[in-house]
């Protein structure tokens, strides 16, 4: 199935299967959407959302610092639909001839639940990250960059402490949506050393959540 996923995204040219880092990203994405829509069906009513709309909205900020429009989520999502539908009808096809309409019904209606979530939350992200690094107007944004910017400092005057390599390691593992977990199998490191980087990172960038790491990581380099 993602196999065949992927094959659609490559047919149409997709940066998302092009790239191996946005494919990872995007496979994770399609893998979760496909959790959701069993455990919808299983459950009657979509589980609760709060993890999956912070993971895409993350997702979305790191789409638009690789300046992936948003147009290849939209597309990737149909894509996904169509790499589902041997399964969707293969399931539907074991069910008594009148059930297998409400069958495929049901499952689109999931599907469409969870994507939309994700797209919302992505979204999000994305006009966040563009108004206020990307953006033309925005002090950050390239156009607007003529020469390195004198360091910024902080609420005491005093210039911030620049993120170390591993720090920034960290946090474009963190753009990537990555957990903690993730992020240390990818590393070769532990969770606790993970938590103590970004400790470090928070405090160095004032930020108050991932994406506002994030989001101000961008701005400092």
């Amino acid at each position: 199935m993602l196999d065949a996923y992927q094959a659609g995204l490559l047919r149409v040219e997709s940066m998302l299967a092009e790239r191996s880092d946005l494919w990872s990203s995007c496979r994770r994405q399609a893998v979760a959407i496909i959790d959701d829509c069993i455990a919808t069906l299983e459950q009657g009513g979509l589980p609760d959302t709060t993890a999956a709309e912070d993971y895409t909205r993350l997702l979305g900020v790191n789409r638009a610092l690789q300046r992936v429009p948003v147009a290849e989520s939209v597309r990737a999502a149909e894509l996904l639909w169509s790499a589902l539908q041997p399964a969707v009808h293969a399931a539907a096809a074991s069910a008594a001839p009148p059930q297998r309409a409400v069958i495929w019904q049901q499952v689109n209606a999931a599907f469409r639940a969870a994507c939309s979530v994700r797209l919302y939350a992505g979204s999000q992200g994305y006009e966040e990250t563009r108004d206020q690094i990307l953006s033309p107007a925005a002090p950050h944004s390239p156009e607007m960059q003529t020469h390195h910017p004198a360091p910024a400092h902080d609420e005491r005057g005093e210039t911030p402490e620049e993120l170390t390599p591993r720090e920034r390691q960290i946090l474009d593992a963190v753009a990537l949506a990555l957990t903690n977990r993730q992020i240390a199998s990818q590393l070769d490191i532990s969770e606790g050393t993970v938590k103590r980087h970004l400790y470090n990172i928070f405090n160095k960038l004032g930020a108050t959540s991932r994406m506002d790491a994030v989001l101000k990581g961008a701005e400092r380099r």
